[in-house]
């Protein structure tokens, strides 16, 4: 079952949607979960991917995406590829920003943001394994 968490704080660059995302992979509390928006993440001086794959490691994962850069799209082969477990779904929302959503099976299984829209466009498809598997 995956914990249905909300994104408390909407549209780019501050949106939680990643921070809510793993909230509801991992089945822990948002509030768990330091901020890994791209907004935070640049007045840190940082890179967000490098950011959220720092915060795994402290808590003992790796992050395999599989992606293509956009305009492409995952191709239908891929997607059902796709781990029957929970996993993250990014691509572009209806809004026309970067979004994070929690997917099963390739499918869109729970999406954070308020309105429930989903993605138009994916374009990875991240799992989460045990550091140090990869």
């Amino acid at each position: 079952m995956i914990r249905q968490t909300t994104q408390r704080i909407t549209g780019w660059p501050w949106g939680e949607c990643v921070r809510a995302s793993y909230s509801a992979v991992l089945d822990i509390p948002i509030d768990e979960i330091p901020p890994l928006d791209p907004g935070t993440a640049q007045r840190l001086g940082q890179n967000q991917g490098d950011r959220e794959r720092a915060w795994l490691a402290s808590i003992g994962y790796d992050l395999l995406e599989i992606g293509v850069e956009p305009p492409d799209e995952l191709a239908p082969e891929v997607l059902a590829c796709a781990p029957d477990v929970p996993h993250l779904m990014s691509g572009i929302s209806p809004r026309g920003y970067g979004h994070r959503v929690v997917g099963v099976s390739g499918r869109i299984a729970w999406d954070p943001h308020p309105s429930r829209a989903g993605l138009v466009t994916v374009y990875s498809i991240g799992i989460l394994t045990p550091l140090g598997t990869l």
